[in-house]
């Protein structure tokens, strides 16, 4: 199984969430997400979160906990979930992202793509309506 990571990122009470730029054959292409990537062999999952996130949003990040690990046999991924914060909502999109925004926890499920939400594990729904 490949193993990816997410990251839920929090500036001033409100989510980071990106807009996957249009890429034929991805399920998420041109649709909002919570950002995250793939894990690189010999890379860790905090590693790969920081990287990812800086690839996609020039953001530092600061890792708080890590939330769950979930794993999504038909996708065969095992994608492990991030609470995190950052100082600066100055963003930039990059690598993989068209659009980058910032949204209020209560409304990150109805911004993101429903294909994603559905993916997501219980203890993040749980986050995000609680």
């Amino acid at each position: 199984m490949k193993k990816a990571v997410a990251g839920i990122v929090v500036f001033e009470d409100k989510i980071l969430i990106g807009k996957k730029v249009i890429k034929e054959g991805h399920f998420l292409s041109g649709r909002w997400h919570i950002p995250g990537g793939h894990v690189n062999k010999n890379e860790s999952e905090r590693n790969a979160l920081l990287r990812e996130i800086k690839e996609e949003t020039n953001l530092d990040i600061k890792i708080i906990k890590k939330i769950c690990r979930y794993e999504i046999p038909e996708n065969d991924v095992v994608v492990s979930w991030y609470l995190c914060s950052t100082k600066s909502s100055k963003t930039t999109p990059g690598d993989d992202l068209d659009k980058i925004d910032f949204v209020k926890k209560n409304n990150v499920i109805k911004e993101c793509d429903q294909r994603a939400v559905r993916l997501w594990p219980k203890e993040i729904f749980d986050y995000f309506t609680t």
